[in-house]
C-alpha cells in the first residue's frame, strides 16, 4: 500500500482499503468498544500506511464524548428550530455535542450535508427534513444511527423515524373549520412531501364526508401574487394551510385584498410556531410538540448507537390551538 496522490486521505480511504465499513473504521481510530482486535490492528495499520490525519473538526470527537449531526431543510423555518431546541436539550443532559447543517431546501445540497457530516466522523444523524432522496436516505442509514424527525413514503429499517399523525392533524383542521361554519375550503401548500401529502389527505376525508369539494393550490416558491390570485378569484370561506409559514402569507394577501379575516375568510396554519401568535390576526394552528419530537429523536439515535437494530417509528399526535383567525362564526 501506498499514500494516496491525489487529494487529502479520507476515513472512507481507510475504511476501503481496510476492509471493513467506514463506521467500524471510524470507531477503531476513535479507539471504541465493539471493534475486534484484528480489525483494530488493520485499521491503524492502514491509516499509518496512509499518512491519514483526521481534520480538527473530525479530532475534536472524542471517544468519551458523543457528537450528533443534525440536518436541516432550511434553517430558518421556525418548526425546524422548535425541533432543534428539542435535541440540543436532551444532548446536553446527556453530555453530547451537537453540529448543525443548513440543506436550504435543495435535495443536492442536503446529501452534501449528509456526506460532509460522515466524513465528519459524527456519532449519530437526525435529519429534519422530508427532501432527502431515496439513495441518500439509504447510504446515511447503512453508515451512521439516524433518525428521521418527518415523514416518508418509505425508509430502510436502518433509518428510525420521528413524526406527528399528519393526516389526523389535516382532519381537526378542517373539522374546526367546518364548525365555525366554512363551506367552500381550499387547502394551500409550497411542498409535494410526503407530509403536505398526508395533511392534505386527512383534509380531503373530512370535506369529501361533509360532502364538500376540497380545491387544493400546490404554490410555486417566492410567488406571492399566486395567493393573492387565488385568494381574490376562489370565493373561499375556508383556507387550511400547510404550515404557518404559507398561512402567513395567506393573511398578507388577505389584508392586500381587503377580505375580512376571521369574518370573510377563516385560516388556520399548521405546526403552531412562535409566529402563530405574533400575526395580526393571530393564527389557529395544528400544533406539533417540536420539543418532545427532538428529545425522542435524540433518544433513538443513542439506543441504535448502543446496539438497537429494529427500527422505530414513533408519531406523537396533533393538537388544535384556536386563536383569532378562525374565531368568529360564519353567518
Amino acid at each position: 500500500m501506498a499514500e494516496k496522490k491525489h487529494g487529502r486521505v479520507t476515513i472512507v480511504d481507510v475504511a476501503n482499503m481496510a476492509g471493513v465499513s467506514k463506521s467500524l473504521a471510524s470507531r477503531a481510530l476513535r479507539g471504541e468498544s465493539g471493534v475486534s482486535p484484528e480489525n483494530r490492528e488493520r485499521v491503524l495499520a492502514v491509516a499509518a500506511e496512509l499518512n491519514y490525519h483526521p481534520s480538527f473538526a473530525a479530532r475534536a470527537l472524542r471517544a468519551d464524548t458523543r457528537v450528533l449531526g443534525v440536518v436541516l431543510n432550511d434553517i430558518g423555518n421556525p418548526h425546524n428550530t422548535a425541533i432543534v431546541a428539542g435535541i440540543e436539550a436532551e444532548a446536553l443532559a446527556a453530555r453530547h455535542g451537537v453540529v448543525l447543517g443548513n440543506g436550504a431546501e435543495n435535495p443536492d445540497k442536503l446529501g452534501r450535508v449528509l456526506n460532509e457530516m460522515i466524513e465528519l466522523g459524527v456519532n449519530g444523524i437526525i435529519i429534519v427534513s422530508s427532501w432527502v432522496r431515496k439513495h441518500d436516505l439509504e447510504r446515511v442509514g447503512a453508515t451512521v444511527p439516524t433518525c428521521v424527525v418527518a415523514r416518508y413514503d418509505s425508509l430502510p429499517d436502518t433509518i428510525d423515524s420521528v413524526t406527528l399523525d399528519d393526516v389526523e392533524g389535516g382532519r381537526r383542521a378542517c373539522e374546526h373549520l367546518l364548525s365555525v361554519g366554512a363551506r367552500k375550503i381550499a387547502y394551500v401548500t409550497r411542498s409535494a412531501s410526503a407530509t403536505s401529502r398526508a395533511r392534505e389527505r386527512g383534509v380531503r376525508e373530512v370535506t369529501m364526508a361533509a360532502g364538500i369539494e376540497l380545491a387544493t393550490h400546490h404554490l410555486a416558491l417566492w410567488d406571492s401574487g399566486q395567493i393573492r390570485e387565488i385568494i381574490r378569484s376562489g370565493g373561499y370561506d375556508g383556507i387550511v394551510a400547510n404550515n404557518d409559514m404559507a398561512a402567513a402569507e395567506v393573511l398578507r394577501a388577505a389584508a392586500d385584498e381587503r377580505i375580512r379575516v376571521p369574518a370573510d375568510l377563516a385560516v388556520i396554519g399548521y405546526d403552531d410556531t412562535t409566529m402563530a401568535r405574533v400575526l395580526s390576526p393571530t393564527l389557529s394552528s395544528i400544533a406539533q410538540p417540536q420539543e418532545r419530537m427532538g428529545r425522542r429523536a435524540v433518544e433513538l439515535v443513542m439506543s441504535r448507537i448502543d446496539g438497537r437494530s429494529e427500527p422505530i417509528r414513533a408519531m406523537f399526535e396533533p393538537e388544535l390551538v384556536v386563536r383569532r383567525s378562525t374565531m368568529e362564526p360564519r353567518t
